[in-house]
């Protein structure tokens, strides 16, 4: 008889930990990544389809890919590494330097925007070396 005890305490701990808010947390959790995912690349399905469209010479494409790849970028958390023409200090680890100069630059001058997530460049800005007047 003690026997039988053991198992139905056994299944109530079971039947337990099965229903804990820690499982419910990790499904909706894993539900909301799904969902961002689909999201991003619906977005990605139509920027790709406007390019096509804007290498066929659709003037308005150029926008609509644009729009649909910064929609895209959000719904994944990426946010832009600096501003397209902005100057600001060289910095190898947020910069890449579109030609190799003899000397490290101060100062550059972004050409087009990097990407982060959080704190973590993902792609650098690609930037010129700003020139020293003399």
């Amino acid at each position: 008889m003690p026997a039988a005890k053991k198992k139905t305490a056994t299944k109530r701990a079971t039947d337990t930990r099965a229903a804990q808010p820690c499982d419910l947390a990790h499904g909706l959790a894993h539900e909301l990544a799904q969902a961002a995912w689909a999201e991003a690349d619906r977005a990605l399905a139509e920027a790709m389809a406007e390019f096509e469209a804007w290498q066929q010479g659709d003037a308005d494409a150029a926008a609509f890919v644009g729009q649909a790849l910064r929609r895209a970028g959000r719904t994944r958390g990426l946010t832009p590494l600096s501003q397209a023409g902005q100057v600001e200090p060289y910095d190898a680890s947020r910069h890449a330097l579109a030609n190799t100069p003899s000397t490290q630059p101060s100062q550059v001058r972004i050409k087009s925007a990097g990407v982060l997530r959080g704190g973590e460049v993902l792609a650098k800005a690609r930037a010129t070396p700003l020139r020293r007047r003399s």
